[in-house]
């Protein structure tokens, strides 16, 4: 399969922001995150993700962080994102699953993936994942007493 238009225009451009910038050259650079190829490497570690989650819930992503992209034998994604649990089972269509909020089963991760793309391929790959659990701010319970 042809590799699409940004894979051939992107090493130019990259080149011209490092020369412009203080950045390392070759080094991951920021990109924007409505990019058609960022939500595809998105979705993809998404799906890998809660393919390798033992709950039984999938999780969504709520919010995007960061993204950076760097130009290798391909292209590696770095991807910083806030993702929360669903009530759609794993066998479920994520595309209709909405984050759980105000509710005891609610869980929120802030997660780095990285997502390798070999040039020419579509063969995506999760070469890195690291999750850590987000507490929600305690709740304040308020109990008034007769007088």
């Amino acid at each position: 399969m042809p590799p699409s238009m940004w894979k051939c225009a992107f090493p130019f451009f990259a080149a011209l922001l490092t020369v412009g910038s203080a950045q390392v050259p070759g080094g991951p650079t920021d990109i924007n995150a409505n990019d058609p190829e960022v939500q595809a490497a998105l979705k993809f570690a998404m799906k890998e993700y809660n393919k390798g989650s033992s709950d039984q819930y999938l999780y969504v992503v709520v919010d995007v962080i960061r993204v950076q992209g760097q130009v290798v034998a391909g292209f590696r994604y770095f991807l910083t994102v806030k993702i929360a649990k669903t009530l759609c089972r794993k066998n479920s269509n994520v595309s209709g699953c909405s984050a759980i909020t105000n509710s005891p089963m609610a869980k929120t991760y802030e997660c780095t993936f990285e997502v390798f793309e070999p040039l020419f391929t579509n063969d995506m790959q999760l070469t890195e994942q690291q999750c850590h659990q987000l507490h929600s701010q305690p709740r304040r319970v308020f109990i008034t007493f007769p007088v």
